[in-house]
């Protein structure tokens, strides 16, 4: 098994601005260099930072901005995910 990468905060925003910054980037595109940047404001402590790029990743993905339940369950999975991340690190 191979040893995991970690990245720093500085590695997480150079991959969102390298996605970002693709030719023609499509809107899942964009969700996927939100959710770098937020990866990285969390590193840093920045939660406030963290919380509205994951919010912003979430809305573009979600297929209704209106249905409440699944945006809270996406952003719950969010969070998940997040913890379980930092657990490794």
């Amino acid at each position: 098994m191979s040893k995991p990468i970690f990245l720093t905060p500085l590695q997480c925003n150079e991959i969102g601005r390298e996605i970002w910054y693709l030719p023609e980037r499509e809107e899942i595109q964009t969700a996927i260099a939100r959710l770098w940047w937020s990866i990285g404001a969390f590193k840093i402590g920045e939660e406030h930072v963290g919380i509205m790029e994951a919010i912003s990743t979430v809305e573009l993905v979600l297929p209704d901005i209106s249905d409440h339940h699944l945006l809270d369950r996406y952003l719950e999975a969010a969070v998940i995910i997040f913890e379980k991340y930092e657990s490794q690190n």
